[in-house]
């Protein structure tokens, strides 16, 4: 069942949410997110959120909470490592484990990538993962990405090398 969706910027009330969330889905999430392990604290997500205005000032990231209906949080997005000049960013993003396979990862990169082209002019969007994380992937192709490569041992996870699938959505218009 598809849960309809919509991504808005963090806001200082969403600390507990993110956390619970985090918490709610550390073993999914711990061999991809290297900052999400065992000793991930409120103090770390209160940290994060209250970093988000100013790394969006420094044109280094544009971060977004993934919300349902009665803004129940369900995950995080963004898009950092950002080349204005050349028009391309990277995008992120994870989803807590009680609403994965439900489109929600999907339906934030897509709203995520509307946006960064007609706000931010961005005119390529790269989305980078572990080729052993197929969830992740998914999502990618999902979300209309193309594969368009493997990087090799391009992310250092858990202190061991992994390949990386390149992706890419590109804006056409």
């Amino acid at each position: 069942m598809t849960i309809d969706v919509h991504i808005r910027p963090y806001q200082s009330h969403d600390v507990d949410a993110i956390y619970e969330a985090a918490l709610e889905s550390l073993e999914e999430l711990s061999p991809w997110m290297p900052w999400c392990g065992a000793d991930y604290s409120r103090q770390d997500a209160a940290k994060w959120v209250d970093e988000r205005p100013a790394a969006w000032e420094r044109g280094e990231a544009w971060s977004f909470v993934i919300v349902a209906s009665g803004e129940r949080l369900l995950g995080t997005c963004g898009i950092n490592r950002i080349d204005l000049l050349n028009g391309v960013g990277e995008l992120g993003y994870w989803v807590r484990s009680s609403a994965t396979g439900r489109g929600v990862a999907t339906q934030a990169t897509q709203q995520l990538c509307r946006w960064a082209f007609a706000e931010q002019e961005l005119h390529r969007v790269e989305i980078l993962m572990s080729v052993e994380n197929i969830g992740s992937q998914r999502v990618a192709e999902n979300a209309g990405a193309v594969r368009e490569g493997t990087l090799r041992q391009r992310l250092l996870l858990e202190g061991r090398r992994h390949d990386c699938a390149l992706f890419a959505i590109v804006n056409d218009r």
